[in-house]
C-alpha cells in the first residue's frame, strides 16, 4: 500500500485543488441552505489527506533509500505532454526525490494546521468558501511547485501563486487598505514574472531543454570542456533570478510583502512561512546555471546581502506587529540569496528547512493577541504574560529557532553560512553582514515578545479574552514540532547539529552577537518605562526605519513619475497627433465625398457616356504601352 501511494505522489497537488474548485459552489451561492462552513471542513478534510499521502511517501522513499531499495520502488519521474508540435515539445516533467517530499510534507502539514487555526480565526466570518479555497489553491501550487522539473511550468505555477496572492490578500474586498495591498503585491510580484518569462524564453534555444535535470547536464557540459558561455546568457540569467527576488521580497521588490499583511491573518502565516520560499525554490534549482556567471552570483550577493541587513534594520523600527514580522521574512531569504550567491546551495537548503515552522509558529502566537485585542500596533500592547503564558512560550520557541542558539535549527544553519562567508574572497565584509543580520533579527524578535507580552496591560489588554482552542491547539502542536527540529534534522539526516571542530571559532561569536541582540531589546522593553521611540536626538531614525526608509516616497518620485510622465505624453500624442491625423483624413475624405456628390445629376446616358469614354480612354492607354 504505502509503496503505491509513493508511485501516485502526483495526486498529492490535486487533493488540494479539487477541494479549492468545489469552493466554488458554495461561493456564488449555488449551495446557499448550508451556509459557508461545509467549504471550510471539506478543503481541511482533502488537505489532510494530502498531508497524509506525503507523510506516508517520504517514510517509504526515505526507509527504502536506506535499505537501498529506492532503485527498485521510487518513481524516478513521470510526464504528462501538453504540446508537441515541430520540434517543440513542452510537458509537465515532475520528479519525486526526498527534498522535495520533504518540502511537500512541511506544507501540507503547516496547511493543515493553518486550516484548524482559521476556523477559529474567521468563526464570525461569511467568505469562507473564497478564503479556503483560495488557501487550498496555495497548497496545490506549492506542491506542484516543488514536483515539477520543468522551468516553463515553474513559471506558470509562479504566476498561479501570484494569483492566488492577489485572491487572498483581497479578501476583504470592502476595505480601501485592503484593494491596495492586493493590487501592489499583484503588480510588483508581475514585474518579477515578466523579466524572468523573458528569460524562460530565451534560455531554450540556448539550452535546448527547460527540465532543471537537462540544465544542470549542459551547465556541468560547458564547465567540464571549458566553453565559453553563448552572447548576452549573463543577460538570460539576470532575467531568471528577477522571478524569485520578486517572490521572496527582495530589493527593490520587496514592497509587496508588508503591503500584503492586510490579509486575514491564516494567510499571512502560509506566505511568511512557505509561498515566499516558492521563489527560493526555483532559485536553487537553477543554481548550476548561476554557477557559470561570476557576475550574477555577485548580484546575488549584493542583492541578498542588502536585503538582510537592510529588512532587519527596518523590522526593528515598525509599530505595526504583522509588517515587522514580514521584514524579518525578507531578511532571512536574504541570507539563503547570500548562500546561492556564494556558490554552495547545501547551506542554502538548510536555510530553506529550518526557517517555515518557526515563523508559523511565531505568527500563530501573535494572531491570537491580534484577534482578541482587536489592535496590531505594539504600543498599545502589552503585560500579556500574566493572561497568555502558553502563547508566550510558543513566540519564544518560534524565535529561538531563528536565532542563533544552539541546540535550535537556526544556530546549525547560520553557523553554516557564516563558514561560507568567512572562506570566501569577502570574508570580512560578509561575515559581518551574517554577523549584523543575526543581532538585529534576535533583536527584532525579542522587542515584539516584550512589547506583546512584557510591561504592564494597556486599555486594549486588561480584558484580554482568551481565543478559541481551535487557535490553541494547531500553535501548541507546531511549538512541540518546532522544539524537536534539531532531533528531526538528525533523524532524516539532513546534517549533524552536534559540536564541529572550530565551534567556538565560528558557533561563539553567532551565539555572542544573538544574545547581545535579545538582551540589548530585553533591557529597553522591559525596563518600568519602556523605551517606545529612540530619542529625539538621533534625529527620528525611528520613524524613517518605520517609513521603510522612504523607500515607497522614492519610487513614487522616480520610478511612478516617470510613468505618469510617460503616459501623459502618450495620452498628448495620441490627442494631438494620432487622432487629429485620423480624424483630418477621415473630414478631408468626407467633404471631398460631398462635393463629389454635387456632380450627380441623376441621368442614365450621362452614366452611360461616362462608362464608355472611360473604356475607350483605358483602351487607348493599354494600346500604347
Amino acid at each position: 500500500m504505502q509503496i503505491l501511494l509513493l508511485k501516485l505522489v502526483w495526486l498529492i497537488p490535486l487533493y488540494p485543488l479539487l477541494s479549492a474548485l468545489l469552493s466554488l459552489l458554495w461561493a456564488p451561492g449555488l449551495i446557499n441552505k448550508t451556509g459557508p462552513r461545509p467549504a471550510g471542513y471539506l478543503n481541511l478534510l482533502m488537505v489532510s489527506v494530502a498531508f497524509c499521502h506525503s507523510i506516508l511517501a517520504l517514510i517509504t522513499l526515505h526507509t527504502n533509500s536506506a535499505a537501498g531499495a529506492q532503485a527498485i520502488y521510487a518513481p524516478a519521474s513521470f510526464q504528462w505532454n501538453w504540446i508537441a508540435t515541430a520540434n517543440l515539445n513542452i510537458g509537465f516533467d515532475g520528479l519525486v526525490t526526498e527534498p522535495a517530499l520533504i518540502a511537500m510534507t512541511v506544507i501540507t502539514g503547516i496547511h493543515v494546521l493553518v486550516q484548524v487555526y482559521a476556523i477559529g480565526y474567521l468563526e464570525m466570518d461569511w467568505g469562507w468558501p473564497r478564503f479556503f479555497g483560495s488557501l487550498s489553491f496555495f497548497e496545490a501550487g506549492l506542491c506542484a511547485l516543488v514536483l515539477t522539473d520543468s522551468l516553463f511550468f515553474s513559471y506558470v505555477l509562479l504566476e498561479l501563486l501570484t494569483l492566488g496572492t492577489y485572491l487572498i490578500v483581497g479578501t476583504w474586498y470592502n476595505q480601501p487598505l485592503v484593494v491596495k495591498g492586493a493590487r501592489d503585491a499583484f503588480l510588483t510580484k508581475r514585474i518579477g514574472d515578466l523579466i524572468l518569462l523573458a528569460g524562460v524564453i530565451a534560455l531554450l534555444p540556448i539550452t535546448g531543454t527547460w527540465n532543471f535535470h537537462g540544465l544542470q547536464a549542459w551547465a556541468a557540459e560547458q564547465t567540464n570542456n571549458h566553453h565559453q558561455l553563448p552572447l548576452g546568457f549573463q543577460w538570460v540569467l539576470i532575467a531568471l533570478i528577477a522571478g524569485p527576488m520578486g517572490k521572496c521580497a527582495q530589493i527593490p521588490l520587496h514592497l509587496w510583502l508588508d503591503e500584503a499583511m492586510e490579509s486575514p491573518l491564516p494567510s499571512t502565516i502560509l506566505r511568511n512561512s512557505v509561498v515566499v520560499l516558492g521563489g527560493a525554490w526555483v532559485l536553487l534549482r537553477l543554481e548550476p546555471l548561476i554557477e557559470l556567471s561570476p557576475l550574477v552570483q555577485l548580484i546575488l550577493v549584493v542583492v541578498g546581502g542588502t536585503t538582510a541587513l537592510v529588512a532587519a534594520l527596518i523590522a526593528l523600527g515598525q509599530i505595526d506587529v504583522k509588517r515587522a514580522l514580514s521584514f524579518l521574512a525578507s531578511s532571512w531569504l536574504g541570507l539563503l540569496f547570500m548562500a546561492v550567491g556564494m556558490g554552495n546551495t547545501t547551506v542554502a537548503d538548510h536555510l530553506l528547512l529550518v526557517y517555515p515552522l518557526p515563523m508559523a509558529l511565531i505568527l500563530m502566537s501573535v494572531g491570537t493577541v491580534i484577534i482578541s485585542n482587536v489592535t496590531q500596533d505594539l504600543t498599545q500592547l502589552g503585560g500579556l504574560w500574566s493572561r497568555r503564558p502558553l502563547m508566550g512560550v510558543a513566540f519564544l520557541s518560534g524565535a529561538v529557532g531563528l536565532m542563533a542558539i544552539p541546540p535550535f535549527g537556526g544556530f546549525a544553519a547560520l553557523r553554516e553560512l557564516l563558514e561560507l562567508a568567512s572562506n570566501s574572497q569577502q570574508s570580512l565584509p560578509l561575515s559581518l553582514i551574517v554577523l549584523t543580520t543575526v543581532g538585529l533579527t534576535s533583536a527584532s524578535l525579542m522587542r515584539v515578545f516584550c512589547l506583546i507580552w512584557g510591561g504592564n496591560p494597556t486599555q486594549f489588554t486588561k480584558r484580554s479574552a482568551e481565543v478559541l482552542w481551535l487557535m490553541v491547539l494547531p500553535s501548541l502542536i507546531l511549538m512541540g514540532i518546532v522544539l524537536h527540529i534539531p532531533q528531526l534534522l538528525l533523524k532524516i539526516g539532513v546534517y549533524d547539529l552536534t559540536p564541529i571542530p572550530g565551534w567556538g571559532k565560528l558557533g561563539l561569536p553567532l551565539l555572542i552577537t544573538s544574545l547581545f541582540g535579545a538582551g540589548s531589546s530585553t533591557f529597553f522593553y522591559l525596563r518600568p518605562h519602556p523605551l517606545a521611540e529612540l530619542p529625539a536626538g538621533l534625529g527620528g531614525i525611528q520613524h524613517w526605519l518605520a517609513e521603510d526608509m522612504h523607500t515607497e516616497a522614492f519610487y513614487q518620485r522616480t520610478i511612478v513619475k516617470l510613468v505618469v510622465t510617460l503616459a501623459k505624453y502618450s495620452e498628448w500624442a495620441d490627442n494631438n497627433i494620432i487622432d487629429k491625423f485620423s480624424g483630418g483624413t477621415g473630414a478631408t475624405a468626407l467633404n471631398f465625398s460631398k462635393k463629389l456628390s454635387l456632380t450627380i445629376s441623376g441621368r442614365a446616358q450621362v452614366y452611360a457616356l461616362t462608362v464608355v469614354i472611360g473604356i475607350v480612354l483605358m483602351t487607348a492607354w493599354i494600346l500604347r504601352t
